[in-house]
């Protein structure tokens, strides 16, 4: 499926529900994972980092050339 960033910010002024995870940064990864397990064991749904989850405004992530080996291994 293939989303434009209109379809993107719809989702996410939609605000969290059971599909529907934030997460202001890769930081939260660990909570983030445990949301995608959540939704690999049910109807699936959709994980989105660089947003602010109370505000729901859109911050963006910078990921350095460390973070992504990081997340790699």
């Amino acid at each position: 499926m293939e989303m434009t960033i209109d379809d993107i910010k719809a989702l996410i002024a939609s605000d969290e529900s059971r599909t529907l995870e934030l997460k202001k940064t890769t930081g939260e990864l660990k909570d983030g994972m445990h949301a995608a397990c959540a939704f690999l064991n049910t109807e699936g749904g959709w994980l989105i980092f660089g947003v602010a989850p109370k505000s729901l405004k859109i911050i963006g992530q910078q990921v350095t050339d460390d973070t992504q080996r990081e997340r790699v291994h």
